[in-house]
């Protein structure tokens, strides 16, 4: 298993960008796709992964409300 940062952005559709709500976790995984399907089971398929150059990992799921987790490896 491996120890992550986890940043958690969610954007209320109705409160805008202006208004996020951020929370900062730490978790140990095998891999962070492990996360999401524990909290959002249901819309896990609907989640985008992207990889950056850094070693961060971001998922993140757009609709009328918008979850973005970024993972960073500890």
């Amino acid at each position: 298993m491996k120890e992550y940062e986890i940043v958690a952005t969610f954007l209320n559709g109705c409160a805008g960008e202006a208004h996020p709500q951020t929370e900062f976790l730490e978790a140990e995984l095998n891999d962070p796709a492990d996360f999401i399907r524990q909290k959002h089971s249901v819309d896990f398929d609907k989640f985008v992964r992207e990889d950056l150059p850094d070693g961060r990992v971001v998922y993140s799921y757009k609709s009328t409300v918008c979850y973005i987790y970024e993972f960073t490896e500890i």
